[in-house]
């Protein structure tokens, strides 16, 4: 049995961040290039280390590896159930990895529970608690099909009661820092009160009368892999590691780290690959060492020496738990004299409103569910996808009606919220108007909302005045109260404002389907009526908002009408009756006939008092595909007459640059616009021609343009991503790939590797490793079969371009 075991644990997890109303993520323009930061976070580090690359020592890829398959991981349920939706690959991948696992580790897989949404668990009620680790266990097993043997606690913030909320439900084991250990002893020995040794599990006996394992990683090494610069050298991350005696008792020592998983391509770009240069010297063997994951490890050396915890207690406050509920000082160290004295009232707020929750459920509750909190435990059967009727058969006390039905989902939902707004990050970092604080506000508000919807009291203004105590650090975002009105309410989504939506997006796309959905919500379009005069379009409609989580429906109508561009008008009201929809209708058609806008316009303003209509209307996140159609007229013109101008003028651009001569800013900036939206036209179409960009490249380079940008660059590894997957789809067969295939895909792999924009090569490279496994079959046939040796050279070719070394 080897002496060191090595165990390098990565803790993947955003804060949720969909609108509590939409249940979906807004746009984030800090993210750019891409849409938010989830989408930027998986590009960077989720999705690399599914495939992260070892290199030698000229640079040249010679492995591609899951490292997932080889770490200790765990993902936040909500960061997987996102990934789910918005890239499937990585989650089939990391599903894929941890059943991988189990064979690489003695049936032990990899990955660790979480508590579900980040809750600072010693903070949370008893009954959230209980929730939080119930929640996390049937994510997990939903996802990868096993029971989880550990469990992630957040922030590893730690506690007795939460070590017994995990035993209780069947956790065997945790992972904490090393300072989070009291004391410690050998079997029968006495108590230590030194710094605990890392290499091995412990025993920590509860008061229940149960017992939880609870390893301590190695503190100082992590900081010099998150923070420091160890991980600029995969090498060195496991000698020091390693550089430690064995465990006292001469038992295999345990060898680990757990950081944040981020570390590994987000926060330190390459980091994917340091980590699979690390983990394939421990699989190699490499100081007599072994990879290993904490399941395996405990089971083969069994903890045997006891622990106690430091009560309230965390890996990244120095002062406990203090972090998300006081000014302890801790923060993120980038604005010198701010404070956070704005936390304890959040905290004191949010606890209120949790215990409004709690009555509610308590009371209202319990006149349809037969145990409205075991009934909260439940729902997590319904967010995974569970039928709802089966969830209404176990839990409620009778038949529902259909009124009484949404009100039971609304309070389910008014559960779920009242704990998303105790997500960890709203307290973490400096500032009461921060994103993250702001998105646990929303959820409060939304919760508020909800116990209104099931009969309970108004709470929203009492919950304000609580929060007005917090006090922000930037002069005009004043307190809590003004942080609420100008960045909590406008977030609100209600049934108005989906049908607003609903009604410019018909206006400006005829062909709008009788269902429109919209994440949260569907609208059903029951009478539409649509008339044109000359430029101008009007809809007229009847719609069921329903939401998809409550079931909750509103009947409403709107009446609209599009002038083209940005020309925007009609409103929306509560549904009327029969004849007076119908009387409506007949006005408006008729002004419409005899082509008077302005009277049809009077008309709709004198029908549709309520929400007014116009392109501010579109709901963020679902806005982008209207505006499209509003602008794509305009642009078309305005690019048509750009270029025109260019070509017009581009050999005086030419001779002003070969003649050293400066270029006025206006046929500068011509020259720009121009030349970056033929690359970026070209490089988005179905087939894009890397010989056409090279052309373009070229052209800007004599009339000194840059097309540097991190939108040409996304542009080019999404065209090469495409050539290379077509080239994949055709190559299946016995004969392997096309070679006039394969020399465009060559050719476009050696032009984008040369542009001077980082190209992000990752799916290209990864299909052409794929094509690699045939290279050597290929080159058995060459002697006798010339097409098999050209695609054979070809290959090599791309491989060669794509920086993937090849084996002779």
């Amino acid at each position: 049995m080897s002496d060191k075991w090595v165990c390098i644990h990565g803790h993947f997890y955003q804060p949720p961040r969909e609108n509590p109303w939409l249940e979906a993520i807004e746009p984030q323009p800090s993210a750019h290039p891409y849409r938010d930061w989830n989408a930027r976070i998986t590009a960077e580090c989720y999705r690399p280390n599914t495939a992260a690359r070892v290199i030698d020592g000229e640079g040249q890829i010679i492995q591609i590896v899951d490292n997932y398959e080889r770490m200790s991981f765990n993902f936040g349920p909500t960061l997987l159930s996102w990934l789910e939706d918005h890239a499937p690959d990585v989650h089939a991948a990391v599903v894929a990895a941890d059943r991988a696992s189990r064979e690489r580790f003695g049936g032990h897989g990899s990955a660790m529970a979480q508590a579900y949404n980040h809750m600072i668990m010693p903070l949370a009620s008893p009954r959230d608690r209980a929730t939080q680790v119930k929640w996390g266990i049937a994510d997990f097993v939903h996802r990868f099909k096993r029971a989880p043997e550990g469990m992630w606690l957040p922030e590893c913030a730690v506690d007795t009661p939460s070590l017994e909320a995990l035993a209780a439900e069947g956790i065997a084991f945790a992972v904490l820092a090393p300072h989070q250990a009291k004391s410690w002893r050998s079997p029968g020995g006495e108590w230590r009160t030194e710094a605990v040794d890392p290499g091995r599990a412990y025993k920590c006996k509860l008061p229940s009368g149960r017992s939880i394992d609870l390893f301590f990683y190695d503190g100082q090494t992590a900081q010099a892999v998150a923070f420091e610069r160890l991980l600029s050298d995969g090498h060195q991350i496991i000698a020091r590691m390693i550089a430690r005696p064995r465990a006292e008792g001469g038992e295999p020592t345990l060898c680990h780290i757990a950081t944040d998983g981020e570390t590994y391509g987000h926060h330190h770009r390459y980091g994917d690959m340091a980590l699979a240069w690390a983990l394939s010297q421990v699989e190699q063997g490499w100081q007599g060492t072994r990879l290993t994951n904490y399941a395996e490890f405990r089971a083969k050396v069994p903890a045997t020496w006891e622990v106690k915890i430091h009560e309230d207690s965390s890996w990244s406050c120095a002062h406990g738990i203090s972090r998300w509920r006081e000014d302890c000082g801790c923060n993120s160290g980038g604005h010198p004299g701010w404070n956070q004295k704005w936390r304890r009232p959040l905290r004191d707020a949010l606890d209120w409103l949790r215990d409004q929750v709690a009555a509610t459920l308590d009371h209202a509750g319990a006149a349809l569910f037969k145990d409205p909190w075991a009934a909260r435990d439940a729902y997590i059967d319904v967010l995974l996808g569970g039928s709802r009727d089966e969830f209404f058969a176990k839990h409620v006390s009778h038949p529902l009606a259909p009124h009484e039905r949404v009100r039971a989902l609304s309070m389910m939902e008014m559960a779920r919220h009242a704990m998303l707004m105790f997500t960890s990050c709203g307290w973490f970092f400096d500032e009461l108007s921060g994103i993250e604080t702001v998105q646990c506000m929303q959820y409060a508000a939304r919760v508020a909302e909800l116990i209104e919807a099931v009969g309970g009291s108004p709470v929203e203004d009492e919950f304000v005045d609580r929060l007005s105590a917090a006090q922000s650090n930037i002069a005009d975002e004043g307190n809590g109260r003004q942080v609420w009105q100008r960045r909590v309410r406008p977030a609100k989504i209600d049934s108005g404002k989906v049908a607003a939506h609903v009604a410019v997006h018909a206006l400006v796309e005829p062909e709008t389907g009788r269902t429109v959905d919209l994440h949260g919500f569907s609208c059903e379009l029951v009478d539409r009526i649509d008339r044109r005069s000359g430029r101008a379009r009007m809809v007229a409609a009847q719609v069921i908002v329903r939401s998809v989580l409550t079931e909750a429906a509103t009947p409403l109508c709107f009446a609209g009408l599009y002038l083209g561009e940005q020309h925007v008008t009609g409103g929306v009201r509560p549904t009327p009756g029969p004849t007076e929809w119908a009387k409506i209708v007949e006005e408006l058609t008729a002004a419409l006939k005899t082509g008077d806008v302005f009277a049809a316009q009077r008309l709709i303003d004198h029908h549709f008092p309520g929400v007014q209509l116009s392109l501010g209307a579109l709901l963020p996140g679902s806005r982008e595909r209207v505006l499209a159609a509003v602008l794509g007229e305009p642009i078309r013109h305005a690019e048509e007459h750009i270029g025109d101008t260019f070509d017009e003028h581009a050999p005086l651009i030419r001779w002003l640059v070969a003649h050293d001569l400066p270029v006025p800013d206006v046929l500068h900036t011509v020259a720009e616009t121009a030349l970056r939206r033929r690359v970026l036209a070209n490089l988005t179409a179905d087939a894009a021609s890397f010989q056409q960009l090279r052309q373009h490249l070229a052209e800007a380079a004599e009339v000194q343009v840059s097309l540097d940008t991190p939108e040409i660059a996304l542009a080019a590894s999404e065209g090469l991503r495409r050539l290379i997957e077509h080239l994949a789809e055709v190559s299946t067969g016995s004969a392997g790939p096309d070679p006039l295939a394969l020399d465009v895909v060559a050719r476009a792999a050696e032009v984008a590797s040369r542009m001077k924009s980082s190209v992000d090569l990752w799916f290209a490279q990864n299909a052409t490793w794929r094509l690699l496994a045939r290279l050597p079959e290929l080159r058995a046939r060459g002697g006798s079969d010339p097409q098999a040796a050209q695609a054979a050279q070809l290959l090599e070719r791309l491989a060669k371009s794509l920086r993937l070394a090849v084996t002779r």
